[in-house]
This record gives structure tokens, sequence and C-alpha cells, in this order.
């Protein structure tokens, strides 16, 4: 019964990282603008993530761990 439980709710967590990583935005060109010389690789630009970005980063990082942390708890049941 616990088991069949945490599947569901697994399956939850990993239909929510997926919308998660839809969701989130590019930071950079990073690898993709360096292959065609983009000009607009701020590499080493220190920037703070605000408002939407902030919070689908800190959304998929909980999302993770609960995902790990159940998966694991699966494992030993």
């Amino acid at each position: 019964m616990l088991k069949e439980l945490l599947l569901g709710i697994i399956i939850l967590i990993s239909l929510c990282i997926m919308i998660l990583s839809l969701l989130m935005s590019p930071h950079s060109n990073s690898f993709s603008g360096a292959l065609v010389g983009s000009s607009d690789l701020d590499l080493f630009k220190v920037s703070k993530e605000r408002g939407f970005r902030k919070f689908t980063k800190w959304a998929m990082f909980i999302c993770g761990l609960l995902f790990l942390t159940i998966a694991l708890i699966i494992r030993l049941l």
C-alpha cells in the first residue's frame, strides 16, 4: 500500500520536473553561441536571479531532492 502511494507521488514529481524544465529559460547562449561565434557570451557576468527564474530554479531543486529521496525510500522498501 505504501509503495503504491510513493510510486504515485514520484510520478507526480517527475511530471513537475518535466514541466519546470520546459519553463526554465536558458541563461545564455553558452555552448551553442560558442560554436557559431556569438559575441554576447557573458560567461563571467555576476547576476542574481529574480522573479520567475528564481522560483523555477528553486522549485526544480526541491523537486529533484524529493524525487531522489522518494526513489531511495522505494528502493529500501
